[in-house]
């Protein structure tokens, strides 16, 4: 896989308090650097003369020109910075444009930190995965960068479950954890209404099958926090 690198990013968005969320979550994320701000479609792609980003966090409606025009105009010319889209907009005709032009994420406002987070960490894990210019991709990396969920109907079905836990509420965890990547047993309790000691049975489970995976959050004091996120690669 290719080395990792810090990610350029570059914020269009006009709400300055929006703005300044989006600086103040970047600049607690390891992984990424400022490339820059703007806020409107046409700084958007005024930017690209001079100075260069990998990835675009964009709001869509803006002064002047919005977000999808200014993406149309980049993509054009060649520009192939991913992109997160942001925006209160909620038409199947604007997702599906958003699609098109190759955003990676789209995030309807009003969003929570922990789902800007989510979108950002996701990002890096998907860019984790592409295969270097010169290496040649296998099928099990290439299902995991497509995503291609191919063992889960097999593992979430009745098939060997502990005495217990059942199917429904394990599909509903596992809805929890798709919506919420990188969410602690505790938000995922809080998410699908379950107590917090179901939630850690339903995730033993999870994580035992392979289906989820683990990361530690290390804090200043106390314990680290255990989040989990999907599995990208299922056996």
């Amino acid at each position: 896989m290719v080395q990792m690198k810090t990610t350029k990013v570059l914020i269009a968005e006009d709400d300055p308090m929006v703005l300044s969320l989006h600086v103040q979550a970047l600049s607690q994320m390891e992984g990424f650097e400022i490339a820059g701000t703007v806020s409107d479609g046409q700084q958007l792609v005024d930017f690209f003369d001079g100075s260069s980003a990998d990835l675009i966090i964009m709001d869509i409606y803006m002064p002047g020109m919005n977000g999808l025009e200014a993406l149309k105009i980049l993509r054009k010319n060649g520009q192939s910075a991913d992109v997160i889209l942001v925006s209160a907009g909620k038409k199947g005709e604007i997702v599906n444009t958003a699609r098109k032009l190759g955003a990676f994420d789209y995030m309807i406002k009003p969003y929570s930190f922990q789902r800007f987070r989510a979108s950002l960490q996701s990002y890096l894990s998907h860019k984790a995965l592409l295969p270097a210019p010169t290496e040649d991709a296998s099928q099990e990396s290439l299902d995991a960068l497509f995503e291609i969920p191919f063992a889960k109907e097999h593992l979430l079905s009745d098939e060997d479950l502990p005495k217990g836990l059942q199917k429904e509420t394990l599909e509903l965890i596992v809805r929890g954890i798709s919506s919420a990547p990188n969410s602690s047993a505790e938000e995922i309790a809080a998410e699908t209404s379950i107590s917090r000691s179901t939630a850690r049975r339903y995730l033993e489970h999870l994580l035992e099958k392979g289906l989820v995976e683990i990361r530690f959050e290390y804090l200043a004091v106390g314990r680290p926090v255990k989040r989990y996120a999907l599995a990208r690669r299922l056996s």
